[in-house]
């Protein structure tokens, strides 16, 4: 899976967890740029891309990243 295809599905994973598709997800875009994610809607976020990629967020990887395709990159490099 290409880093393009994981944007895709993250931003699919946010439209579902905060119920509306108003807003393109970019390599650039940030989580505060988007209306509803916030800390708790984060939780529910990542924890749906870990069961949609059968991995494990440490710590460390949730504070790492500030843009999405920073998030892609550490889900691409968590798949090994």
């Amino acid at each position: 899976m290409n880093k393009q295809e994981i944007i895709q599905t993250i931003e699919s994973i946010v439209a579902s967890s905060l119920n509306h598709h108003d807003f393109v997800m970019k390599e650039e875009s940030k989580p505060e740029e988007i209306t509803g994610w916030d800390s708790m809607a984060n939780a529910m976020i990542l924890t749906s891309i870990e069961q949609e990629y059968g991995i494990k967020f440490k710590f460390s990887d949730m504070i790492a990243w500030h843009t999405i395709g920073e998030l892609a990159d550490i889900i691409i490099k968590k798949q090994g």
